[in-house]
Formats: C-alpha cells, structure tokens, sequence
C-alpha cells in the first residue's frame, strides 16, 4: 500500500495536508494562520478556581478562557511537590479534588482539547512530549512499548535502548509504533531532541511568571511530518518552495537521509486535483455519500450525537436480499470509519445498519468496522449490533470538526437547514395583522415583508381584503429586501410606531 502526504501550503490563509493511502484520501486536515491548534501547547498557569462538586479546577494559563482540568487529569506526583513528597505517584482518581489542588497555586499544564462551544480548553499536568520514535513523560516513571510492536525480541530490543537514556529524576518514555527497527543512533538522538526541549520548558518555568506559554506545538504541516512520516511513506508532495525549504531544513534536524522522498511539486494542475483527492474532499462537506455498490450513507451532525443511516439505493446486485443488505453494509462500515477521521466528527456516534436477519451477517459487520477504526487515531469504543439494527460508539473529540472550522452557521435559517414555506409566511402575517386589530383599534397598518412573501400573498389578497372590511382597517403593503423570509413588521402608516416585528 503506497502512502503519501500531500501538503497545500500555496495560500497564505490556509495549510492543508491530506494523507493518501492507494489514491484514496484517508485523512485530511486544515489549519488556518489566525486559528492554530493549540493540542500539545505546555503553560504555566494559575489555579483560579477548585470546585469539589464536579472535582474538578479552572486554570487561569493566558488564554481568553479559563482552562478546565478535571481531578483523572492531575499528575499526583506533581501536585504533591510543594508538600516535599517524593513519593511515586499515585493515582488522583480517588482523591477529592480539593487535596490535589489549591487555590492560587501554579501549576505546569499541557493542552489535551481545544476549546468547543463556549468551553475552554482541557488540560492536564500528565505532561507528554512527542518526538519522532519516543515520548517523553517528565513527571512519569515509567518505560512503556507501543502494544502496535508486536515481536519480544524487537519490544526487549528498545526497552534496552530506553533503559540507557539518562531521563529527568522520576521521568519515563514511551516508545511510538514509529520506533520499531530504528537503528540505536536515531533512538538518542530522538531521545537526545525530547531531552534538551524539556531543559528549556523547565528554565522557561523558572524564569517566567504564571501565566505564561512555555512550549508551543508544532504547526500542523511540521506536525505531520512529525507524526506520520515513518518507512511507509513513499512520498510528500509540497506545492510552496517556500514551505518546502521549511520541511528540509525540519527534517534534515529529525531525519537527515529522508529529503529523497520529499518534491517539490511546480506542475500546473492543482496538487490536490493531480492527485485526484479534492473530489474526496468535497465529499467530505456532503450530507449523503455514495458508496460503490450504489448504496449511500446520511450523516447528520447534532448537539448531542453523531446519526449515520445506511441505505441500499440503487444495490441489486443479489437476487437474495440478505446477501444485498450484508454487502452494502460491509461496504458502508469502510466509509463510515473514513468518514469519521476525515470529518473529525466524534463524541456520540448511533449508525444505522440496514436490518441484517442472520446473526452471522450482523457479526461480520461488527468485526469490519471494528478493523476499520484500528486506523484512527482518536480513541473510539463500540458496542454491538443492538436488536433494532443499531450500534453505538464513541468517537475522541479533541478538536473542532472539518465542518465546522470551514462553515459558519447559516444567518438565514440559523442552523436548522430547512426555512417556512412562502405560503406558511403568508399564513403567520396574516394571523399576526387579525390578532393586532382584535386587541387595538388601529386603522391604517403599513405591512412590510420579504419580496417573495409579498408575491405569494398577493395571489391570496382577498384574505386581506376581508380583514380590511370586517375591521374597518386600510392596510399598505410593501417589501423589503433586507428582510428573511419569515420576517415581517407592521406599524402605523403615518406616525410610523411599530406595532408588531419579527426581525
């Protein structure tokens, strides 16, 4: 299988990096100057507030928003330090709150969820920093192999190498999926990187005070040469000498014999479009997405879940309908984890399978979705086929949703996707006129109303005609561009004293 990252650094108000595996877009990602992810971010910051009944602390680290760190997300060790404990740490889960943190006391802290909604960031003090094979745990004794690597010989191999390290007092590594076959030279010097940035985060801790940033994440395309650029990358692909330069001079610090695989792509086609993946991208933004076998997906975002209706369309491709149902199921659960990772969508996920009799079938989906969110890196968890066809997961939320960093909500419809009829609009003008004259002896109304409202209740006019001569009323109607369709205002024709408005 042929990977290669794609990286669209050409405009200078938007990055965007696509992974594809065979052509086929399996992981898409955008950051914006203005808008940096702020995951991995390391502050210095200041306990504002500990409130025992959610056991949990607001951290007041610089930001517009007070960060959120929950009790599970406190390092015990590191919370203890003013107490001249130099004990292992021991787990906070059942400790309150309130014998962990203090009111006022600093605190070093790292960025594990952007802010979404009106919440601030979340934090905890677990620091973790990512290098190309190792992670560093400062305040963690521990040596842990990734469960990816596989082989005793090869996990003994580099627990060896991580054991020669000479890591910060009560520190610890975690050796990534990455790590596997690197040669002892590239695990120290990646070891020997993660070390000397941890010596300046610790004197940036002295020197400065609370609140301050004492290490920034790498932006997102030095990110994901970072994180993904491993022996089965084939090839990365930059359309901006200047960002090219950039990636070189990045890698030739982290992987000095990798600049082979990188291009500078000049060609004239769109890198995007020369690849073939901007379809997949576009597709990425659409309610319903089609599948090969002529089955199709639905995928509909809510406050509180994630819905996925799986459908057969146009499949007909088996005289026997369970075996129509499985096959377009077990394509669906491909593109549904797809889906998933190239949206960015989490939290609550319900897909609806289409009804599967056989309890073999039902398994079988199961198990190919299973296989096919070993691909995400966000954490997920999934429950079986429950009796309505349904299933239920959990996606990692840590960041906000393709969608919604590329769309605002509508100003026309405010969210709902759907607005009144026109005959509906005319409908709730024409009742709000009736319940004005009711309760005031008003005469002469202006009635002001969005120009395709106003076409629609010319055609019924004759409603108003009855209204003016059951009350005795003369009404002016008139339009105004500016208004939404379900807008209207009626006042006084000749002082001009609004009676009634919608807007």
């Amino acid at each position: 299988m042929e990977r290669e990252i794609l990286i669209d650094a050409q405009e200078a108000q938007e990055r965007r990096v696509a992974v594809v595996e065979d052509r086929i877009l399996e992981e898409y990602f955008i950051e914006r100057p203005g808008v940096k992810c702020q995951i991995g971010n390391i502050y210095k910051g200041t306990v504002t507030n500990v409130l025992s009944g959610i056991q949990a602390a607001f951290v007041d680290i610089g930001l517009e928003k007070n960060g959120f760190l929950h009790s599970d997300d406190v390092d015990a060790k590191l919370a203890e330090a003013g107490e001249g404990d130099d004990r292992p740490a021991t787990a906070p889960r059942d400790r309150p709150i309130t014998d962990l943190l203090k009111e006022g006391q600093t605190i070093i802290t790292q960025v594990i969820k952007e802010p979404l909604g009106t919440k601030g960031v979340r934090l905890t003090s677990c620091i973790s920093i990512p290098g190309r094979f190792l992670v560093l745990l400062p305040f963690e004794k521990q040596i842990s192999i990734s469960r990816k690597i596989m082989k005793p010989e090869e996990r003994k191999r580099l627990r060896q190498l991580a054991n020669e390290v000479k890591l910060p007092e009560g520190g610890g590594l975690i050796v990534r999926t990455a790590g596997e076959e690197c040669t002892p030279k590239e695990f120290h010097n990646d070891a020997q990187y993660l070390l000397n940035l941890w010596r300046d985060i610790s004197a940036k801790n002295e020197q400065l005070p609370a609140p301050a940033l004492l290490h920034e994440e790498l932006d997102l395309v030095l990110r994901m040469i970072r994180d993904s650029f491993s022996e089965d990358v084939a090839r990365i692909a930059i359309n901006s000498r200047e960002e090219y330069k950039r990636v070189m001079e990045f890698v030739g610090r982290l992987v000095p014999d990798a600049g082979r695989e990188i291009m500078l792509y000049d060609g004239k086609v769109p890198l995007f479009e020369k690849w073939d993946v901007q379809k997949d991208i576009d597709r990425a933004f659409r309610r319903k997405v089609w599948l090969k076998c002529g089955g199709y997906i639905v995928i509909d975002e809510t406050e509180a879940m994630i819905a996925i209706d799986v459908n057969s369309g146009r499949h007909v491709s088996s005289e026997n309908l369970e075996d129509t149902v499985t096959k377009t199921n077990l394509e669906a659960t491909d593109e549904v984890a797809r889906q998933l990772r190239l949206r960015n969508i989490g939290g609550l996920v319900v897909i609806d399978f289409i009804d599967m009799r056989a309890k073999a079938n039902q398994r079988e989906v199961l198990s190919r979705l299973q296989t096919a969110l070993k691909k995400d890196k966000a954490k997920n968890s999934i429950l079986p086929i429950s009796e309505f066809g349904l299933v239920e997961m959990t996606r990692q939320r840590v960041k906000e949703s393709i969608s919604d960093a590329v769309y605002d909500t509508c100003p026309y419809c405010k969210g709902r996707g759907t607005v009144k009829s026109l005959v509906s609009a005319c409908i709730d003008v024409q009742r709000a006129v009736k319940s004005l004259l009711i309760q005031r002896p008003e005469r002469d109304l202006r009635i002001e109303m969005q120009p395709m409202v106003m076409e629609q209740l010319r055609e019924n006019i004759v409603l108003l005609r009855n209204l003016e001569e059951k009350y005795h009323a003369h009404f002016t109607i008139c339009c105004n561009e500016k208004f939404h369709i379900e807008d209207f205002s009626i006042c006084d024709h000749k002082t001009g004293k609004i009676f009634e408005t919608t807007r």
